[in-house]
C-alpha cells in the first residue's frame, strides 16, 4: 500500500471524500510524502516509461528535469508567452502538437 500512517491517510481519506464528493480509499488511494519533490519523484516513477516524451512548460523548476531524466523519459519544452507587463503567463496550445514526437 502507498506510505501514510493509517490514522492520517484515514483522515485525508474523509476529507478528499467529501471535497472531492466521491469516495477515497485510504488505503490504495492516498500517498503521504515527505514534500512535493519527493511527491513528483513517485509520480514520475509511476507515469513515465523509459523514452516517453514529458512536456515541460517554461520556465520551469530545474527539478522537473532531473527527475524526468532519472525516470527515463526526455523533456520536451513548450515555452510559455508573457505578457508586456511580466504578470500575466499563457499556453499556446497549438504549440503543444509540435512539441512531440508523432
Amino acid at each position: 500500500r502507498p506510505a501514510g500512517h493509517p490514522r492520517l491517510v484515514s483522515v485525508l481519506a474523509d476529507r478528499y471524500s467529501q471535497h472531492m464528493q466521491r469516495s477515497i480509499d485510504a488505503m490504495t488511494e492516498i500517498c503521504v510524502t515527505v514534500g512535493a519533490s519527493q511527491a513528483l519523484y513517485l509520480t514520475l516513477q509511476a507515469l513515465v516509461n523509459p523514452g516517453d516524451e514529458v512536456v515541460v512548460l517554461e520556465p520551469a523548476f530545474d527539478l522537473y528535469y532531473g527527475q524526468i531524466r532519472l525516470a527515463g523519459g526526455t523533456t520536451v519544452p513548450v515555452t510559455l508567452d508573457v505578457d508586456e507587463d511580466g504578470h500575466r503567463w499563457t499556453l499556446d496550445v497549438s504549440r503543444l502538437p509540435a512539441a512531440g514526437t508523432p
